[in-house]
């Protein structure tokens, strides 16, 4: 056989080897993305609560708590996708779950916030209390 055949070849066997195999994925990069996203998550919930406050108390337009409440709900759904793309280390399989839940409910909540901003409602105090109580949960939950 001709030396370029045989180095294409082995050129293609090596790739198709690397290609097959799939490592474990690496608990600790997993560890470091949840507490990214469970921070993300927090300031969002906290971001929320903050615009709700602040049209309430007419210290900001409605139309800007409006925007800032939906672009709140964008963002910690966008940190809720990104995590849950990433493969979970068999090792980390329960913690996963809490923090995929943790996660829902942040985006569940603020896009209760947002639609309570598109009505002018920005008083609640349970939907506020309840702002309160996910991100300090976010908070511990993130290391």
């Amino acid at each position: 056989m001709r030396p370029a055949v045989v180095a294409v070849l082995v050129a293609l066997t090596l790739l198709l080897t690397a290609c097959g195999v799939v490592a474990e994925p690496d608990a600790a990069a997993w560890d470091e993305r949840a507490a990214r996203a469970l921070s993300d998550a927090g300031s969002q919930v906290a971001t929320a609560r903050l615009a709700l406050e602040s049209a309430d108390e007419e210290r900001t337009w409605s139309a800007y708590a409006t925007v800032l409440v939906a672009q709140a709900e964008e963002a910690a759904g966008k940190a809720a996708e990104d995590l849950s793309r990433v493969q979970v280390p068999t090792a980390r399989a329960d913690d996963a779950a809490d923090v995929l839940d943790l996660l829902d409910q942040a985006v569940d909540l603020v896009g209760e916030a947002r639609a309570h901003s598109v009505d002018g409602e920005y008083d609640d105090q349970a939907l506020l209390d309840a702002l309160d109580r996910l991100a300090d949960e976010l908070r511990r939950a993130a290391p």
